[in-house]
């Protein structure tokens, strides 16, 4: 009987040795998939635009004279190039519009997360779609054909911000509820009553909370996150919303990252459309274990919002962008 426990054991440590050497070598070789790829990054920038200045040859010698090696943008591109920052875009689908866009950079480096809003209204032109709400930067993932789906949002907002995206999460309203259900609940602090049915919504709305901190469950999640007022019109701003939406999200991400990452990786994964693949989120998710969430870089895209659209100012986002990867 000691003879059989005794080889039962060095099983055991055989297995487990061999696990922990496999992993090591694993963190050591792998390449995350956006980096066996390089990002052709001229589009991305020209979109947001440069400044570019016309100079005359004749006048304008000694300006000519005075410019430097490289313009200020392909220094940029240089630089993005160089650093270690991977950007993921999160999104809240309802199966036809992109309710909730977040842009989430990561930099191991600098041991830093920045999520960054794009509120949904933002004013995106596309052309070619001139029905009513297709100016939206979130009507985006609702085009049919090549113009539409989850790679095409991602583009939509790499113009927008001007770097590039390399991973989008596609998280639906059931994946969402979920992914809570998962995780046991998330604790938040409601910050009003919140009363709204719509059976006609798809899908339907029933929302009753009370003020107050509590734990919710999937549907009450599902219902937090939707919520924008009261049956009565009572309510807040959509950018308060999203202000709500985005802490809500991190509650998840900090509650994910407290329990066995491995184990919640393998409940959440098959709940989320993503480019992502298991290995990568394997990778990233251990490389953020320890990590402080609530040191978290909370931002939102410049710009005014009118009664319809949010119009982001293209100066200040790409100056804020600038400013998140060190660039002076």
């Amino acid at each position: 009987m000691k003879k059989v426990l005794k080889t039962v054991l060095f099983i055991i440590l055989g297995l487990s040795v061999t696990g922990v050497v496999g992993f090591s070598l694993f963190k050591n070789l792998y390449v995350p998939s956006h980096l066996k790829n390089e990002t052709d990054l001229s589009e991305i920038i020209v979109t947001i635009g440069g400044e570019e200045e016309e100079i005359d040859p004749v006048v304008d010698e000694a300006k000519i004279q005075n410019l430097p090696e490289k313009s200020r943008d392909e220094l940029w591109i240089d630089h993005i190039k160089g650093s270690d920052r991977v950007n993921v875009l999160l999104m809240g689908t309802d199966w036809n519009r992109a309710d909730t866009l977040m842009f989430l950079s990561y930099s191991k480096k600098e041991d830093n997360i920045t999520l960054i809003t794009v509120p949904r209204d933002t004013y995106n032109k596309v052309e070619g779609k001139d029905y009513l709400g297709q100016d939206k930067i979130n009507a985006v993932y609702c085009f049919g054909g090549d113009m539409g789906g989850p790679d095409n949002q991602r583009k939509a907002v790499e113009k927008i911000l001007g770097v590039p995206i390399h991973y989008y999460v596609d998280v639906n309203y059931y994946g969402l509820k979920a992914i809570v259900n998962a995780l046991d609940g998330i604790e938040v602090d409601v910050h009003r009553d919140m009363y709204y049915d719509d059976p006609s919504a798809y899908p339907p709305l029933h929302i009753h909370l009370e003020k107050g901190v509590q734990v919710l469950d999937g549907d009450q999640a599902m219902g937090y996150v939707r919520w924008r007022k009261n049956n009565d019109n009572t309510g807040d701003s959509d950018l308060a919303r999203t202000q709500r939406q985005q802490e809500f999200m991190l509650e998840v991400v900090k509650k994910s990252f407290g329990l066995d990452i491995v184990k919640v990786i393998g409940l959440t994964f098959k709940h989320v459309d993503t480019d992502l693949t298991m290995e990568d989120v394997l990778y990233y998710g251990t490389e953020l274990i320890g990590f402080d969430f609530n040191s978290v870089d909370k931002l939102m895209v410049p710009g005014e919002a009118d009664y319809r659209y949010f119009y982001h100012d293209p100066k200040a986002t790409k100056e804020m962008v600038q400013e998140m990867y060190g660039f002076e």
